[in-house]
């Protein structure tokens, strides 16, 4: 066994190759392990050494699950450089919508969740040339895909040099998939039953015979669970009404008429988020047998007639209609699932996954070993139990963090707490990141608590700092443009990021340098009240009432605000600046829950401005001596 052989380091930094090593271990044994390391610890190039080794010795395969698209292809950055010494087949993998070269070139709005009629009818009526020119370019298609294989590519890449030949980008994938080692792809790939069958079936990949790796493992738990909650409201089953009239099914529009006036009926007279199953069927079902809904269930959901309809003429697919054929779907197969419940909540309703941890536990079950990465896992026995694993499962925690130089500034006199949310309070906040900004202490990031919190504070900042050095997050971009509004943070000179906690930019992408040297935190991402909540609490509250609060809302809100925190973290010995704007920080709860790198070196009190620029001015003249001495002028 030589580690050294897949890392694409000149060396190990310290820590990491006893990292490397807990990995290959649990890979040999088939074991379970939890990783945690902090920021910049250099997890991914330490987690792939021990991998690959093991994998090589022993035959196996490696699935590196991520969060996000944008964490897939900078882990792919990652084993691109170890190409360069190896020859490793590694492939990426998005979603089949990502790909489609046809929907790009059309007029017709595709939504992702319809895109799956999009693509049927056009590859089933041969109206598609990317498909058909697949067995016409035998050749061509093959050397592209272990092009793919064996030289990472960024994502526009593959589809330009796709449309090149003429061939499904998507295709060539699949078709690089049966001679990959590795393959770094998002959590659905896993847990998604449609998604995991495309990646297991008609390719190598065994489950047991293959390692899988999940990054960022402290989001499993709400990914879970949002996987397996659908939602419909009042308003959709308006829009489902509307759609089938535009669409003369009269049969569907009376049936949809019913469910929607019983449904509406049903969410005004409820008194209580849970609702039971077996009483609300009844309610549907009057004055019709199940096989009734059932029928109707089936009809909404395929509707490949009317789908193909609206394609063939260019006309709005039929979004609403299955819409509400996949939430009664969902609702049947509930039935006989008790860790799904059926919840009532303004006007609409919604079937929630209460145990996400069960899903966890079995959808890993046939793995020869998982691995999970994190920079924040602590309190572990806590995490552990929010994805169903036993306390004796292996930690591996990498300390190594005493060479971060790290002062964080805890700021009492603001809040985003909800009752105290108005004009004035941003104004507070937005007055303290400007004084920050105007100092210039090299890139920030400013990460606030949801979309509505960085809408508001948006337009105060820009009035402070001016709209050329701001770049905003906003909650409907495109991969492509996420990728364009990255790019042109990095590229202007001292520039402010105004990102969400938990969101894309906040985890796993990397600012070395001077890109970013201060993170602001703003606020606690806590989620508001909700059945969701509600249903995980009384779930867990049947065991451990005393956690339930914790376990559910606190952790995850603090995991995404210290994940926020320690962005500007790429190398061991970093000088940054944390500034946390929430008085609740100061809770003896969290600073109990907080990293030990993140409250060395805290200061706590209600900041004036004056002294908030002191404190970045003093910061920048240590860190330009620092950058003397680290190049040998003094």
């Amino acid at each position: 066994m030589e580690l050294e052989e897949f890392l694409y380091y000149k060396s190990f930094r310290p820590g990491q190759r006893e990292l490397a090593l807990s990995v290959y271990e649990a890979c040999k044994r088939g074991e379970r392990l939890v990783v945690e390391a902090v920021s910049g610890f250099g997890k991914t190039a330490a987690v792939l050494a021990g991998s690959l080794a093991a994998a090589k010795e022993d035959d196996l395969k490696i699935l590196y699950a991520c969060r996000t698209k944008r964490q897939i292809w900078r882990v792919m950055e990652e084993v691109s450089r170890l190409q360069d010494r190896n020859q490793l087949a590694a492939v990426d993998l998005s979603s089949k919508y990502d790909y489609c070269l046809l929907m790009r070139k059309s007029h017709f709005s595709v939504s992702s969740e319809a895109f799956r009629w999009y693509c049927n009818f056009h590859v089933t009526n041969n109206l598609c040339s990317y498909f058909l020119n697949l067995t016409l370019l035998n050749n061509k298609v093959t050397n592209l895909a272990h092009q793919k294989s064996m030289r990472f590519f960024p994502h526009s890449t593959l589809l330009q040099k796709s449309e090149e030949i003429h061939a499904c980008p998507y295709e060539v994938t699949r078709l690089a998939l049966a001679g990959a080692k590795m393959v770094t792809t998002t959590y659905h790939y896993i847990f998604d039953e449609t998604s995991r069958s495309l990646l297991f079936t008609s390719t190598q990949f065994e489950p047991s015979r293959t390692i899988v790796i999940f990054d960022e493992a402290h989001n499993l738990r709400d990914f879970i669970r949002g996987l397996f909650t659908v939602a419909l409201s009042v308003t959709d089953l308006e829009r489902a009404v509307n759609e089938s009239k535009e669409l003369y099914l009269e049969s569907v529009q009376d049936a949809l008429r019913t469910l929607k006036t019983r449904i509406q009926d049903f969410c005004s007279t409820s008194k209580s988020w849970f609702v039971d199953k077996e009483s609300f069927l009844k309610e549907l079902c009057r004055g019709h047998d199940k096989t009734w809904l059932a029928n109707l269930s089936f009809e909404l959901s395929t509707s490949a007639g009317v789908a193909w309809y609206s394609i063939s003429t260019e006309r709005k697919l039929p979004h609403s209609i299955l819409m509400v054929g996949k939430f009664l779907t969902a609702f049947l197969s509930s039935l006989t699932e008790e860790n799904l419940f059926l919840t009532s909540w303004e006007n609409s309703l919604s079937i929630i996954n209460v145990d996400p941890a069960k899903f966890f536990v079995e959808g890993t079950r046939k793995f020869k070993t998982t691995i999970l990465l994190s920079a924040t896992v602590s309190p572990s026995e806590l995490f552990l139990r929010s994805i169903g694993l036993p306390s004796s499962t292996r930690l591996h925690r990498a300390e190594q963090d005493l060479a971060l130089q790290i002062t964080t500034l805890l700021d009492l006199g603001v809040t985003t707490k909800f009752k105290l949310r108005s004009y004035e309070m941003y104004s507070k906040i937005s007055s303290r990141i400007v004084a920050v900004a105007l100092m210039r202490p090299g890139g920030i990031g400013v990460f606030a608590p949801s979309y509505t919190v960085l809408e508001a504070l948006s337009p105060l900042i820009e009035k402070g700092l001016g709209s050329e050095s701001l770049v905003v997050e906003s909650k409907k971009l495109t991969n492509q443009e996420a990728s364009e509004l990255m790019k042109s943070f990095k590229e202007r000179k001292d520039s402010v990021l105004l990102a969400v906690q938990g969101g894309r930019f906040s985890e796993g992408e990397d600012f070395p340098g001077d890109l970013m040297n201060v993170s602001i935190v703003v606020g606690l991402s806590l989620p508001p009240p909700s059945p969701t909540l509600f249903a995980e609490y009384s779930t867990f509250a049947k065991s451990d009432r005393n956690n339930s609060y914790l376990l559910v809302s606190l952790l995850p809100a603090l995991r995404k605000a210290f994940q926020s925190a320690g962005r500007h973290i790429r190398t061991p010995n970093k000088k940054g600046l944390v500034f946390l704007l929430d008085s609740r920080f100061a809770d003896q709860r969290i600073m109990d829950l907080m990293p030990s790198w993140l409250k060395r070196n805290l200061i706590q009190k209600d900041f004036p401005l004056t002294e908030i620029e002191g404190i970045v001015r003093d910061f920048n003249l240590n860190r330009s001596t620092s950058q003397i001495d680290s190049n040998g002028i003094r």
